[in-house]
């Protein structure tokens, strides 16, 4: 595969997936809406919890091997070694057939108490079918057809979305709630497998014990333990920390904060997803354009994401209280700081993807595993006297941490100028300090919720493209070409204006 078409693949791929985040992003903010109603604070913080211990336990059984095989299944697919990627996808079900579902099973049995009834549907279709056919995401990634596992993303999407609101106005529970998610999921991984290349497909349905490529444990081991930290300190982990410690109010507003700044960020998320297998495709075929590439990456996420943060995140938290009743009234401040800091993780995606093109998983480990010590230790240390602020704190300068640590490293093995790395990220720094003035100066104006929000949405927005025109910072005429190259001509004509006015200059 050319560089042209690995990019062409990757942008194709993020434009689906933004696709899919644009009709599912709403749809799950509505849904979100009546489980808080419904559940409260406490029992939301329950439903949060029980949602994080399978996500987390599946992460850590996994031991890196999805990650893995993508890296090595990426650099196969793109030099045209097809019966490679078949042994490593068969060895990879052999895996997970084998150790995966059993002692996933076993783990969430342990930690969690609940109904006998919803353990067993929690095990067959949390863990059981979803372990089964996980090789079909990774088989797309590896094809880069990452635009197929959109389209499939989105229809198990919208599937799950309608079950939880069944779930919550009929039975009205947390652990309900969480069971019946887990067998709309589990049914919605099924999908993917209609996309799949026949040659492909073939071997995922045959699973075997084989040994996997030289060098391949090497990677995913100290890759699987970074993801395993990475997911303690992205994932939630803190309500984790404080549903044990006995702080279930503070779990229960953490968790709707978070939850509602992961729906801020889901568009410029869903940018970066294409990105893993394209990259190591990329250092395969064309080691030269990888610098050029981190550039453009890294530009366009601080970009789009400081964008969300100027316009959405004041304006959102000016609308919580009125949306989700007085119960979560402590939400909005936190759901601001969290906003920015969830910033940073996103940023971090595209420097994540490049340090593992590289095979550099011990690297990301030792830093995973710092920002989940500053986490756990902050909230340890200050929750009695702190309360959601510690770990709102936690979780802020675990990010900071990783991103920082992330940016110097792989700016430092590409020999980027500090310079060059400054206005790459200018954008996001400027985006964090328009979000969190117009927030403060519009709260304390005491408007009611629907105005506060509008002019606080268009405040942000102005303020933030004035900023891009006036420093020459965001995106450049280069990025704009490239976006807006693979984009349907339809989408191109009202996609196009908006890219420009993120560019910093059509000159350069």
């Amino acid at each position: 595969m050319s560089r042209g078409e690995l990019q062409d693949r990757a942008i194709k791929g993020a434009l689906w997936t933004f696709v899919h985040v644009a009709v599912s992003l709403p749809l799950a903010f509505l849904v979100n809406i009546v489980v808080a109603r419904t559940l409260g604070v406490v029992d939301y913080g329950r439903l949060a919890y029980l949602s994080t211990v399978v996500i987390l336990v599946a992460t850590t059984i996994d031991l890196g091997v999805g990650t893995g095989v993508v890296q090595f299944g990426s650099k196969a697919h793109a030099a045209g070694r097809f019966d490679e990627v078949k042994q490593i996808l068969r060895a990879a079900q052999g895996y997970r057939m084998l150790i995966g579902i059993p002692v996933i099973s076993l783990t969430v049995l342990l930690l969690v108490d609940a109904d006998p009834v919803l353990m067993v549907i929690a095990v067959v279709f949390g863990v059981a079918i979803p372990s089964t056919f996980a090789g079909a995401a990774d088989s797309l990634a590896i094809e880069n057809r990452t635009a197929r596992s959109a389209q499939a993303a989105m229809i198990a999407n919208i599937l799950t979305q309608v079950t939880v609101v069944i779930a919550a106005v009929t039975l009205g529970t947390a652990d309900s709630i969480w069971a019946l998610r887990l067998v709309a999921g589990g049914l919605g991984v099924l999908l993917y497998m209609a996309f799949v290349a026949r040659i492909y497909r073939r071997a995922l349905l045959r699973p075997r014990i084989r040994r996997f490529p030289v060098g391949f444990w090497k990677f995913a081991l100290p890759a699987g333990a970074a993801g395993m930290v990475e997911a303690f300190v992205s994932a939630r982990s803190e309500v984790l920390v404080l549903t044990w410690m006995s702080a279930l109010g503070a779990a229960g507003i953490f968790a709707l904060a978070f939850g509602l700044s992961a729906h801020l960020f889901a568009p410029a998320q869903s940018l970066l997803g294409p990105l893993v297998p394209a990259i190591s495709g990329l250092r395969e075929v064309d080691t030269e354009a990888v610098g050029r590439a981190l550039a453009r990456t890294l530009r366009a996420s601080s970009t789009a994401t400081a964008a969300l943060i100027a316009t959405a995140t004041p304006a959102l938290a000016l609308l919580v209280p009125a949306i989700y009743g007085e119960e979560f009234s402590e939400v909005p401040p936190v759901l601001v700081v969290l906003s920015i800091a969830g910033g940073l993780l996103v940023m971090a995606g595209p420097l994540r993807a490049f340090i593992m093109a590289r095979l550099k998983g011990t690297w990301l480990l030792g830093i995973n595993l710092l920002a989940l010590i500053v986490n756990v230790g902050l909230i340890v240390a200050l929750v009695r006297q702190l309360g959601v602020w510690a770990a709102v704190l936690g979780n802020a300068s675990a990010a900071a941490v990783l991103f920082f640590c992330l940016l110097f490293i792989e700016a430092r093995a590409l020999r980027m100028a500090s310079r060059q790395l400054l206005a790459a990220i200018a954008p996001y720094l400027a985006g964090s300090l328009i979000a969190a003035g117009t927030w403060w100066g519009i709260a304390s104006l005491g408007w009611a919720p629907v105005p506060s929000a509008l002019v606080a949405g268009f405040s942000g927005f102005g303020l933030y493209i004035g900023v891009l025109w006036l420093t020459r910072w965001g995106l450049t005429s280069a990025d704009v070409e490239a976006i807006s190259r693979s984009l349907p001509s339809r989408l191109r004509r009202v996609a196009v204006p908006l890219l420009h006015m993120l560019a910093a200059s059509r000159a350069r």
